[in-house]
């Protein structure tokens, strides 16, 4: 079975993906246009953090439930059914009452959680079983995985922002129809060699324990955490509030810099442009590393991470006028998001490895890339909320190194015990 197989499942992850990011910046759009109109009760960065708290517990909570049915049920029922719970939650934002939204928008979060526990520990697994027999095949399969998740992310921040400003609240009509075409794409992805083990919950729950107590898994679950976090921090609501927010402070220039007439246009360009940079860079990861070890990627991933942040906070503090140090360090912060990117597809190539491990189980185990990932935009988009209340932009890059330097810690140990396990 070729690459090309698999295409369907990768065109409903990417319009899956945009549909994502398109929600994720028009919610901080709506949020912060909400926000201008309600003086008297403003909504400030705490709250606009609860919502993707909420999505995420919702998702991280029901994920190994969903991973584990799925090995027993079959995975494309889900990756069909999935999409449908996405369909209803787009479809009623556009009934967002203006005065205290709030409870509201974090019900729909909920069924947005419900949506992704159901796909993504499915198309996981999936992508583990169809790449079983063919190991040197795996990185770059979930290389796609991540440039297909990554671009649709871009496509959809870089046509929010339009679709805001041309349609306003329709616009969530518009994307929630395209989940109906996801659902059709995962219909006809082809069925893969699956191993069936049907067995009591209790069962299933002792193997579940047994897969987290190995130690290669262990120690790595912090790293994937603090990087998960900081794709909480960088890709959600939280960046587009604060860029658009009508509030301006000459002590950090990125605060409301792109706020007034047309903002939707600008941070759909600024944080589409960065999704899409990441996406091609996955694409270089994919095709040109294919045999480079995990962990010596992952190592690269902290590196540019820190880069990024010493290229943003000289961003942020370059005085007023002074746009030649804003071309200064833009090479700089491209050079760091390059070398970020190697994380992500290194880390689900090293999941994978550890699945062969329990081949009965990939829906499970693949299940943790959600439960990883839901902690850590929780942890993210929680703290985010917090540093940006208190620091304002610069709290976001303070958090960000602090999570870097926890990852580093968690590589390191790991380093030390696949050497253990390699003798």
């Amino acid at each position: 079975m070729s690459l090309r197989s698999v295409s369907p499942l990768f065109i409903g992850t990417f319009i899956h993906r945009s549909n994502s990011g398109a929600v994720t910046v028009m919610l901080g759009l709506m949020l912060a246009q909400l926000s201008s109109h309600t003086p008297t009760h403003p909504i400030t960065s705490l709250q606009v953090g609860l919502l993707p708290v909420t999505y995420f517990i919702s998702e991280l909570t029901l994920a190994p439930f969903m991973g584990a049915i799925s090995d027993q049920w079959g995975r494309r029922k889900f990756l069909i059914i999935g999409p449908f719970f996405g369909f209803a939650q787009v479809s009623l934002l556009f009934f967002t009452p203006a005065k205290s939204p709030l409870l509201y928008l974090l019900c729909l979060q909920i069924l947005a959680g419900v949506s992704s526990a159901m796909t993504v520990p499915a198309g996981l697994g999936y992508l583990a079983d169809f790449t079983a027999r063919h190991r040197t095949l795996r990185i770059r399969v979930m290389s796609f995985y991540e440039l297909v998740t990554s671009g649709g992310i871009a496509v959809g921040t870089a046509i929010a922002g339009l679709l805001w400003d041309r349609f306003g609240h329709f616009a969530f009509f518009l994307i929630a129809c395209t989940y109906l075409l996801v659902s059709f794409c995962m219909f006809l992805s082809p069925a893969v060699n699956q191993v069936v083990e049907r067995g009591k919950l209790n069962y299933v729950a002792s193997r579940y324990l047994r897969i987290l107590r190995t130690p290669r898994l262990l120690i790595f679950i912090p790293a994937w955490l603090c990087i998960c976090a900081l794709v909480g921090i960088w890709l959600s609501s939280q960046i587009p509030f604060i860029l658009t927010r009508p509030m301006h402070n000459p002590q950090q220039l990125l605060m409301g810099s792109i706020s007034g007439p047309g903002a939707g246009h600008r941070v759909s360009l600024i944080m589409g442009g960065f999704a899409l940079l990441f996406g091609l860079c996955l694409l270089f990861w994919a095709f040109f590393l294919n045999n480079i070890a995990r962990l010596r990627l992952m190592f690269t991933s902290i590196v540019g991470v820190y880069l990024a942040c010493i290229a943003l906070f000289g961003i942020n503090h370059r005085g007023p006028g002074n746009d030649g140090l804003l071309y200064a360090w833009l090479p700089v912060l491209l050079i760091g998001i390059f070398a970020e990117t190697s994380f992500a597809p290194a880390a689900l190539a090293y999941l994978a490895d550890i699945s062969e491990e329990a081949a009965k189980d990939r829906g499970l185990l693949m299940g943790l890339y959600s439960i990883f990932l839901g902690l850590g935009q929780i942890l993210g988009n929680g703290l985010g909320g917090v540093f940006a209340h208190s620091f304002g932009f610069d709290g976001l890059i303070y958090l960000t190194a602090i999570l870097a330097f926890i990852a580093l810690l968690s590589l390191l140990w790991l380093f030390k015990q696949e050497k253990v396990h390699l003798a």
